[in-house]
């Protein structure tokens, strides 16, 4: 089955690298024209653009900051000039701010709401007209399992900026649906990339990776094919949903190891059959 995104228009925010990077790259080797936004450093913007030239598609670098509303609203007018439409939007752009909740300042939490949440709400907004107007649309907004759970991380403005994404995504999907408009979330568990071995380290995420019952963490390239998937003709009855991308992280109750988790079982089995 064809997915459909031959030809097609896609914007993706914070793309320069990590998991915006592989989204983008993800959507370019299915034939998607991109948009790579990004607020400060655009070098590494350009070097994911160049990397979907190479793939044969057009890229073009848009430096805007996401809580600007006149900024977005000037990106996106941008890349309508040039490019005539905008078929995809991926709110991708993101930070966090590990601390206590007692220890994090109001202006900290405006920061990361502001960045997620109200980046999430001024992009597609920006890009709801043209959608409309075309009757066709696909927005996917990156959020994450704290989200829909808790972190370990301490940091309670990520966990709210994540589930709001996700209580948006659920509002707008039930907007734009009469106007063939698909909205939807991926949300993943910790995904291996240079930020969260720095804030993690290297030996707390191996320890934890031991409790995923598919046995690996999530890779950039596994949230951009779930990306891939809901921006396809594939996903045409799909609206108001988040996708999970945690190898099974969230099934088990407790903090037993899958191992210990088989093994305790299996000692059960074994006393009962005495």
């Amino acid at each position: 089955m064809e997915t459909g995104l031959q030809g097609k228009i896609g914007l993706v925010t914070g793309s320069g690298r990590g998991i915006g990077k592989a989204i983008a790259l993800g959507l370019a080797k299915e034939g998607v024209d991109l948009a790579i936004n990004c607020q400060v450093n655009r070098a590494s913007a350009e070097e994911t653009a160049e990397e979907i030239r190479a793939l044969g598609q057009r890229a073009m670098v848009v430096v805007a900051d996401v809580t600007s509303e006149t900024e977005v609203n000037k990106m996106v007018e941008q890349i309508v000039k040039e490019w005539g439409t905008i078929d995809i939007l991926v709110n991708n752009a993101g930070v966090s701010f590990v601390a206590l909740v007692e220890d994090t300042e109001k202006s900290e939490w405006d920061r990361i709401l502001d960045i997620m949440a109200g980046g999430t709400f001024l992009c597609s907004k920006a890009v709801t007209p043209i959608m409309q107007r075309q009757r066709s649309g696909k927005i996917i907004s990156i959020s994450s399992v704290a989200g829909e759970r808790t972190t370990q991380n301490a940091s309670a403005n990520y966990v709210a900026a994540k589930a709001a994404i996700l209580g948006f995504t659920r509002q707008l999907a039930y907007e734009l649906g009469p106007f063939n408009i698909n909205v939807n979330a991926v949300s993943p568990w910790t995904v291996v990339t240079p930020l969260s071995l720095a804030q993690v380290g290297r030996e707390q995420l191996e320890k934890i990776r031991q409790g995923i019952p598919l046995g690996d963490y999530p890779k950039p390239e596994d949230v951009a094919d779930a990306v891939v998937f809901l921006a396809s003709d594939r996903a045409r009855m799909i609206t108001g949903c988040s996708i999970r991308i945690d190898g099974g992280m969230c099934l088990p109750v407790g903090t037993r190891t899958w191992d210990e988790y088989v093994r305790s079982h299996k000692e059960a089995v074994k006393k009962k059959t005495k």
